[in-house]
């Protein structure tokens, strides 16, 4: 299969950078400001703005899927309520391990959590993971932690691919799907949590 990317103009569309930009501004306002929320013009626009990132999970499924990434989810409860059909729609078709995610304090208390239900074996120097190594540091992951991308962070994901083309090209695909194995796990051991 062939793809023929064409490169029209050496800058982004005037358009789409007026009106991405727009947007992206009426939602930190709204977001800095709830009472705006309430105007329906700006009610709008903020749901838009969300609903990229339902959009960005969906693209990076797809992703994983092409890259032959086993993907877990990790999707905390007011995601999962408000996502919920577009989730779940995911969730069988593409047959993904989607888990109850839960945090426990903020920062900077040292002794906040993040649990996953089914649990997965991640402690704290795995929580920024993406963003540490966007900043060129080396994140060293012990046997059965995994690196975490947030869906929260669209503007990363050029940033993502680099990081699954550069993982593909150090190890071969056998050693990358042992891994993923050392991690499934099915069961639920958490109790109720209130998050945080």
């Amino acid at each position: 299969m062939k793809v023929l990317h064409d490169w029209d103009r050496p800058y982004i569309s005037r358009g789409w950078a007026r009106l991405r930009g727009t947007s992206l501004l009426l939602y930190a306002l709204s977001q800095k400001a709830p009472i705006l929320y309430k105007i329906p013009f700006f009610r709008k626009n903020c749901r838009k703005v969300e609903e990229g990132q339902i959009g960005f999970m969906e693209t990076l499924v797809k992703l994983d899927y092409i890259a032959g990434i086993k993907p877990i989810f990790g999707i905390r409860d007011e995601v999962r309520e408000r996502y919920s059909e577009r989730i779940t729609l995911l969730e069988k078709t593409f047959n993904l391990d989607v888990r109850r995610h839960i945090h426990i304090g903020v920062e900077p208390d040292p002794t906040r959590q993040r649990l996953w239900d089914p649990p997965l074996n991640q402690p704290m120097h795995t929580w920024d993971f993406d963003t540490r190594w966007i900043n060129g540091e080396k994140v060293e992951l012990n046997p059965g932690e995994l690196p975490i991308w947030h869906i929260d962070n669209p503007h990363h994901l050029a940033h993502y691919i680099d990081y699954l083309y550069e993982v593909k090209k150090k190890r071969p695909p056998s050693t990358l799907d042992a891994e993923m194995t050392e991690t499934e796990t099915s069961e639920s051991t958490l109790a109720p949590v209130k998050e945080a």
